[in-house]
């Protein structure tokens, strides 16, 4: 596995988003980004304190599987539980994830970080976000004439010390030589959506002429802190 990562500020004050890629055992690897929420306290802190907390607990298990991510999670909101009732402040974070063994990569989300898998130059996967514009859509009486983007932003699952507003979505996915895998959070994916993605993946001849033309757009058009992982598959 190869992985390229960008992180802007923005516009923002500070970057509340935080990024891993690490090498967890002799074939296996994380990737991790964590998205401090706008709105709380110290969303730095609190994505800071996702990213440890998982990346310990992982670290330390011997299979990936839906439960043992879920009992990561909830790790993470007891961490962040026990810092707000400390230092009466109200924190939270949203995340995404990706897990890879051999040739499956085990992803998971809580909230509106984007995972996305493009093989052949094709999207073949896109997580759907956990935020009240999904939830909208998904009713039965919602109506397809009615525009629910402007509910984008209102998050409906986070890590903030709430186990039952924090459950992950879970997808596992099999890997082919060539394939690509981003976790963008919603700095990036507002700006250049997964179709756009696509047409960039395809019309630019290296992942690294890929990587400059995405920084450079997020740091012109940018206003909200913006990061994303991107990972090579080679086997």
């Amino acid at each position: 596995m190869k992985s390229k990562v960008i992180s802007h500020v923005g516009k923002r004050e500070t970057n509340q988003d935080r990024i891993l890629a690490k090498k967890i055992n002799i074939d296996s690897y994380i990737y991790l980004v964590a998205d401090g929420m706008g709105g709380y306290d110290n969303g730095d802190i609190a994505a800071e304190m996702v990213i440890d907390s998982l990346t310990t607990f992982l670290s330390n298990s011997d299979q990936f599987n839906v439960n043992v991510i879920h009992k990561a999670i909830n790790k993470a909101n007891l961490a962040l539980r026990q810092y707000q009732e400390q230092h009466q402040s109200k924190l939270g974070s949203t995340l995404g994830g990706i897990l890879i063994s051999e040739k499956t990569a085990k992803t998971f989300w809580v909230g509106d970080v984007k995972i996305l898998h493009y093989s052949k130059g094709k999207l073949c996967f896109e997580s759907k976000s956990h935020n009240l514009s999904s939830e909208l859509s998904e009713t039965e009486n919602s109506n397809d004439s009615v525009n629910f983007s402007k509910y984008n932003h209102i998050v409906t699952r986070s890590i903030q010390g709430n186990f039952q507003k924090s459950v992950p979505s879970y997808h596992e996915l099999t890997l082919n030589k060539g394939d690509k895998l981003f976790i963008c959070s919603d700095g990036v994916h507002n700006i250049i959506d997964p179709n756009t993605l696509q047409y960039l993946l395809n019309k630019e001849e290296s992942t690294g002429a890929l990587i400059s033309t995405i920084d450079q757009r997020l740091q012109k058009e940018g206003s909200d802190n913006a990061s994303l992982i991107l990972i090579e598959s080679f086997d």
